[in-house]
C-alpha cells in the first residue's frame, strides 16, 4: 500500500512540475480551455498524461489610434486580408481569414452595422475606403496576413496580422495594429513512468484567428462604445427635459 501512495505522490509531483514549469498563463484567452488541464480525465495509470494546448501569443502593438470619440453611429465594412507572405491562393486565404475575424467581431460588435465585403482580386485601401462610403458606412477595415502556417492538428497554425481601419469622409488611417500568436505541438515528454503529450484542436488555425481577433476588437470597442454612451446620455437628458 505504501508503494502505492508513493507511485501516486510522483505521478502527481511530476504533472504538478509539467503545468507549473512548463506553462505559462496565455496573452490572449481564447474560446478553448487556454491553461493546461494536467490530467486527463481518462488516463489510466499506465497510458499518457495528456493536456490541451493553448494560444501563445506577442503583445498587441497599436500604432494609430484615433484621438477622439466617434460622432456618428459607427457603421463599417470588413474587407478580406491581403497576405504580404507567400501561401497558396492569397484571396481564399486571405478572405477566410478575414472572415474569421469579422465572425468574431460580430459578438458583441464595436460597430452598429458592419458587412463583409466579398473581392475577387487584390485592392487598395483608397479603393476599399471608397467601396465603404459608398455603402453609406463611415469606415473600413482591412488587412494583411504578415505570417501564415496552417498544419491543422498534426503541426499546429501560426498568423501574423496588421488590421487598418480607415475614416471614409476623408480616407485618412486612425486605427493600424498589429499581433503575431501561434499554437504548435512540441510538447510531448518521456519519462520514467509515463508519457506526458499536449494536444491540439481540430483546427488550431480557427481558434489562433479568433484569438488575435477577440484581442484587437477590445480596444475598438471602448473607442466605438464611447459614441453608445454619449447618445445614452443625451436621450437621458432629453428625456428628462419633458
Amino acid at each position: 500500500m505504501k508503494h502505492i501512495v508513493s507511485f501516486s505522490l510522483l505521478v502527481m509531483l511530476c504533472v504538478a512540475m509539467l503545468t507549473l514549469g512548463g506553462c505559462s498563463t496565455p496573452t490572449v484567452q481564447t474560446s478553448i480551455e487556454p491553461v493546461p488541464s494536467g490530467i486527463n480525465p481518462a488516463m489510466l495509470w499506465n497510458s499518457e498524461i495528456i493536456w490541451d494546448e493553448w494560444v501563445r501569443s506577442g503583445e498587441l502593438r497599436v500604432s494609430v489610434h484615433p484621438a477622439t470619440t466617434p460622432n456618428a453611429a459607427p457603421t463599417a465594412v470588413f474587407f478580406p486580408f491581403l497576405p504580404t507572405v507567400t501561401v497558396r491562393d492569397p484571396l481564399e486565404t486571405g478572405t477566410a481569414i478575414a472572415k474569421g475575424f469579422w465572425q468574431e467581431w460580430l459578438r458583441e460588435a464595436p460597430f452598429t452595422v458592419l458587412e463583409f465585403r466579398e473581392m475577387t482580386t487584390s485592392y487598395t485601401p483608397e479603393y476599399a475606403v471608397k467601396i465603404a462610403r459608398e455603402r453609406g458606412a463611415l469606415f473600413a477595415v482591412t488587412g494583411t496576413l504578415t505570417d501564415f502556417y496552417d498544419g491543422g492538428s498534426v503541426t499546429g497554425a501560426r498568423l501574423g496580422v496588421t488590421l487598418n481601419i480607415y475614416d471614409t469622409r476623408n480616407g485618412g488611417l486612425i486605427w493600424s495594429m498589429k499581433q503575431f500568436a501561434y499554437m504548435d505541438k512540441d510538447r510531448t515528454r518521456d519519462f520514467l513512468l509515463f508519457k506526458a503529450e499536449s494536444r491540439l484542436p481540430s483546427d488550431p488555425m480557427w481558434v489562433v484567428t479568433t484569438a488575435i481577433a477577440r484581442c484587437m476588437k477590445k480596444p475598438v470597442q471602448q473607442w466605438a462604445g464611447q459614441w453608445a454612451a454619449m447618445e445614452q446620455l443625451n436621450n437621458s437628458q432629453e428625456n428628462a427635459a419633458f
